[in-house]
C-alpha cells in the first residue's frame, strides 16, 4: 500500500548518492569556502560523524547560531548527503516490503485519487 512512497524514497536516496559520487570520484564540486575565493575540488574525507551532521539540526534557529545555514565546509555537506541517502534508501525499502500499521490503514484514505 505504500510502495509508491517507498520507490520515491529510494530514488531520492540514489539522487543524494549521485551527488556524493560526483563530489568524491567524478570531478568534484564547487567549494565557496576554498582559499582564494572558491574552487572546484574533490572531497576526499566527508564527515561521517552523526553528532556533527545532525548537530546542525539541533542548533537553535534563533539568534546567532545559524541553524542549518551554519554549515561551513563541503565535507559536512557531502557527509549529510551520505546520511540522508542512506536513511531514504532504508526507509524506501521499509515502505516497499511492509504494509501500513492497522491504525494508519483505518485513518487514511488508500486510493489513487486521494494521493493526487
Amino acid at each position: 500500500m505504500t510502495t509508491i512512497l517507498g520507490i520515491h524514497l529510494v530514488l531520492l536516496g540514489c539522487g543524494a548518492f549521485l551527488l556524493v559520487w560526483k563530489a568524491m570520484y567524478f570531478g568534484g564540486v564547487y567549494d565557496t569556502w576554498a582559499p582564494g575565493g572558491g574552487d572546484v575540488r574533490i572531497i576526499n574525507y566527508p564527515t561521517y560523524d552523526p553528532s556533527v551532521i545532525f548537530g546542525y539540526l539541533l542548533k537553535s534557529p534563533f539568534g546567532g547560531d545559524g541553524w542549518i545555514i551554519s554549515v561551513d565546509n563541503m565535507e559536512d555537506v557531502i557527509g549529510g548527503h551520505i546520511w540522508i541517502g542512506t536513511i531514504c534508501i532504508l526507509g524506501g525499502f521499509w515502505h516497499i516490503f511492509t504494509k501500513p500499521f492497522a491504525w494508519a490503514r483505518r485513518a487514511l484514505v488508500w486510493s489513487g485519487e486521494a494521493y493526487l
